[in-house]
C-alpha cells in the first residue's frame, strides 16, 4: 500500500522545478501576485530557454517572451512563464499561447510540461470577459493543464458594489455591511458563471484584494487550490514542497491531505512525514 507514495517520491526527486504559466491582461496584478507567492520585493531574473541569463537592460524586454523563464532568487524552484496581456485579442499572441501550451503538453518529460496555469483577471473593470478570454477557455489544449482562475483587484469590485448599493437606496451603514456580499454576487454573475459555461472550465478560482499592500490578501487559498487541482502525486509533492515561504500552509495541507487517507491507511504516516520533510528541508538550488 505504500507503493504509491514511494513512486511519487521517486518521481518528485527527478523534478527540480514547478512550472507555472501566468496569463492575464496588463495591469491585472500578475507581477505583484508572483512577488507575493515568492515573498520577494525584487523582480525575477529572466533566463532564456537554453538557460542564459538576460542582462539587466534586456530583462524587462524579455519579461513577456512566453518561452523565457522567470525565476525569483527567494524561491528558485518556481519557474514562471508570462504572456503578454490579452486586451487587444491579438491573433498572434493568442496563437503563441496556444502553441506554447500544446508543445509543453506534448512533452513526455514531466519536468518539461506545464504543471499549472494561473489565469489572472482584474475585477475592477467594465469588461469582465474579453473575446481572448473566451478563446482561451474554449481551447482544447488548455484542458490538459489545471487552470486556476485568479480574480484580482477584488477590492475595486467591493468599491463598485458599495456604490451600487448606495444608488439602490441603501444607507451608508447598510452599504458598508453588505458590500462584500454584493461584490461576491457580482463576481459570480460577471466572471464565475460565464467561465463555467466554457469548454475548458477552471479547476478552481480565488479572488485577491489589495495585493500591493502589506495587509492585502495572502496567497494561501491559491496555494491550496492549486495543490488540490493537481492530479499527479509527484507534482503535488513537488508543489507543496516548494512553498518555502508558506511553511504553515505546507504543513497544514500535508497533515490534512494525507491524514484523509490519500495514499491509504497504512501509508498515511509515510506520506505525511515525507511531505513535511520535503517542505522543511528541500532547499535545492536551481539546476
Amino acid at each position: 500500500m505504500s507503493s504509491n507514495i514511494d513512486e511519487a517520491i521517486d518521481l518528485r526527486d527527478g523534478i527540480c522545478h514547478f512550472n507555472v504559466l501566468v496569463i492575464g491582461r496588463a495591469n491585472a496584478g500578475k507581477t505583484t501576485l508572483l512577488k507575493r507567492v515568492c515573498n520577494s520585493v525584487e523582480d525575477p531574473e529572466i533566463f532564456s530557454p537554453s538557460g542564459e541569463k538576460a542582462s539587466p537592460r534586456g530583462a524587462r524586454r524579455g519579461w513577456h517572451n512566453i518561452e523565457n523563464q522567470l525565476i525569483f532568487k527567494s524561491n528558485p524552484q518556481f519557474i514562471f512563464h508570462d504572456s503578454r496581456g490579452f486586451e487587444s485579442a491579438s491573433v498572434e499572441e493568442i496563437e503563441n499561447v496556444k502553441a506554447f501550451i500544446a508543445e509543453r503538453a506534448a512533452s513526455t518529460r514531466l519536468s518539461q510540461q506545464l504543471h499549472t496555469i494561473w489565469y489572472c483577471m482584474p475585477t475592477d473593470t467594465n469588461r469582465p470577459l474579453l473575446e481572448a478570454d473566451k478563446q482561451f477557455f474554449n481551447h482544447h489544449a488548455a484542458g490538459q493543464v489545471p487552470v486556476i482562475a485568479i480574480f484580482t483587484k477584488f477590492d475595486g469590485l467591493v468599491t463598485k458594489a458599495f456604490a451600487e448599493l448606495k444608488r439602490g437606496g441603501a444607507t451608508r451603514q447598510e452599504a458598508m455591511t453588505k458590500r462584500i456580499e454584493k461584490a461576491l454576487e457580482m463576481l459570480t454573475a460577471n466572471f464565475v458563471e460565464p467561465l463555467s459555461s466554457t469548454a475548458i472550465r477552471p479547476a478552481d478560482w480565488v479572488h485577491l484584494s489589495n495585493m500591493h499592500e502589506d495587509g492585502g490578501s495572502n496567497c494561501n487559498d491559491l496555494i491550496e487550490k492549486t495543490a488540490n487541482a493537481l492530479n499527479n502525486d509527484a507534482l503535488r509533492l513537488l508543489f507543496v514542497s516548494v512553498q518555502q515561504n508558506n511553511i504553515n500552509v505546507c504543513i497544514s495541507y500535508a497533515v490534512r491531505r494525507y491524514c484523509e487517507g490519500h495514499f491509504g491507511v497504512l501509508s498515511t504516516q509515510l506520506g505525511m512525514f515525507a511531505m513535511l520533510g520535503l517542505c522543511i528541508n528541500d532547499n535545492s538550488p536551481m539546476t
